[in-house]
């Protein structure tokens, strides 16, 4: 499991290192910043799971900066306030800000420890009570290309993202179609709210029932006010179950009916296949005013692959650690010569395999074609296996792709459940229901 980040704010550097140093003991990752402008930087570039935050500051006090962070909806996790001469009046306006507790100074540890641990445990149970929302790092990834095509996506993205315009955005699987979605939230004049991120698993219903759909119901429309004068952003609708797409889209046009995504200042976004029948996207345009926006499969701007290299190895090195390794010309015209039918997702898990298990400085032309002749044999493997499973009823079929699927997943992560979650996008808490269900633990593996 990651440990949990805690970003401790205090102008005092003796008690910054001091709680810095027990939090770290405790297991926890934690930064420090001895400003609010420091701390004002740091969570606009990183995730934070706490903030532990001093109210008395020469440059700027605490409640202002919590205050500040409130109105423009950038911090996402608990705040719990500190200081060595608090007043009543003090405690309850940081309440009511939404700090989570107030701690007295000189600190005690037994009571940091626990206040701590309360806020992370109270929290992670709200975020739990939504399941169809996926939390998305605040580092998003920027489409790369100069290419002509592109450049014209580009010119297309930020074009829609100065309008309030519906977006349908379509594409093959792995061509970015996230990272489309995401790049005109962030041009937008929104990109200081939230993205909320639905991804299409979250209504893999077991049953279709009026239960189960009152529940899925509710958390779309709260999904919607969550992301009050932001975005939201449907993964794959045409993938849902059939009785479940259609109950969504009619749902959603309800929705629009009585102007409930005006009322609270939301664009949508959904993403689609190429595949997606006339039907769907018809109901979808129809249900939400949508436009809808192309995006390029890798093999139509093959020229980008060495800018798509570069920035992948740099991105993998800045963010995972990775020892930095240089993509040899030879190597990039490699890659120029395959077909890619996963995508901008499938070269980047090239990459990754090729900075984890490659030795030198240097990714070769040799270490290239390896990994390609990995990806087709794989490939192979897997077109073998569908073909066993085409003969099998379909509750059995998909819950055998599902356990090999998740094997295959964990494998690549040597096991590790809170990485898989993030290699496979699912919500941790889902995803270990989801292993449970089908009889995996992290040690099946092998």
């Amino acid at each position: 499991m990651n440990a949990e980040r805690i970003l401790v704010v205090d102008d005092e550097p003796d008690i910054c290192g001091l709680v810095s140093d027990i939090l770290s003991d405790e297991g926890y990752q934690v930064s420090a910043a001895e400003t609010a402008a420091s701390a004002r930087q740091q969570i606009t570039q990183s995730d934070y799971d706490l903030v532990l935050l001093d109210i008395w500051m020469p440059d700027e006090d605490g409640i202002t900066l919590l205050k500040d962070w409130k109105d423009n909806k950038v911090l996402h996790c608990p705040v719990v306030m500190m200081s060595g001469h608090g007043t009543v009046e003090t405690a309850v306006e940081a309440t009511r800000l939404g700090a989570y507790a107030f701690v007295e100074k000189p600190l005690t540890t037994a009571k940091l420890i626990q206040t701590i641990r309360k806020a992370l445990d109270s929290h992670q149970q709200e975020g739990e009570s939504n399941s169809i929302i996926t939390s998305v790092n605040k580092n998003y990834i920027t489409p790369v290309g100069s290419s002509e095509v592109m450049q014209k996506l580009l010119e297309i993205c930020y074009r829609c993202s100065q309008l309030n315009t519906n977006l349908l955005i379509a594409g093959e699987e792995g061509s970015g179609r996230y990272t489309v979605a995401r790049y005109i939230h962030e041009k937008s004049e929104r990109n200081y709210n939230p993205f909320i991120f639905v991804k299409s698993e979250q209504f893999d219903l077991d049953r279709v029932d009026e239960a189960a759909w009152s529940k899925l119901k509710g958390e779309i429309i709260d999904s919607i006010k969550l992301a009050q004068d932001g975005s939201i952003f449907f993964q794959n609708i045409d993938q849902i179950n059939s009785v479940v797409q259609k109950r969504l889209i009619d749902l959603l046009q309800q929705l629009s009916a009585v102007q409930v995504f005006k009322r609270f200042n939301v664009k949508v976004l959904a993403s689609i296949s190429l595949q997606a029948s006339a039907d769907t996207l018809n109901s979808l345009q129809s249900a939400l005013s949508m436009t809808r926006i192309s995006v390029p499969s890798l093999r139509n701007h093959i020229e980008d692959i060495p800018e798509l290299v570069n920035n992948l190895i740099d991105r993998f090195c800045a963010s995972d650690n990775y020892a930095y390794r240089k993509c040899s010309i030879a190597a990039q015209n490699a890659f120029l010569h395959y077909d890619w039918p996963r995508n901008v997702s499938e070269l980047s898990t090239i990459i990754q395999e090729l900075l984890v298990t490659g030795g030198g400085e240097e990714i070769t032309v040799d270490d290239v074609k390896q990994a390609l002749v990995s990806q087709q044999i794989e490939k192979s493997e897997q077109n073998s296996a569908l073909g066993n499973l085409l003969d099998l009823p379909l509750r059995e079929a998909r819950e055998a792709f599902e356990k090999q699927y998740l094997l295959h997943q964990l494998k690549r992560v040597n096991g590790s459940v809170s990485k898989l979650a993030e290699l496979v996008g699912m919500e941790r808490t889902h995803l270990y229901r989801k292993l449970r269900s089908l009889g995996i633990g992290s040690k099946d593996n092998s």
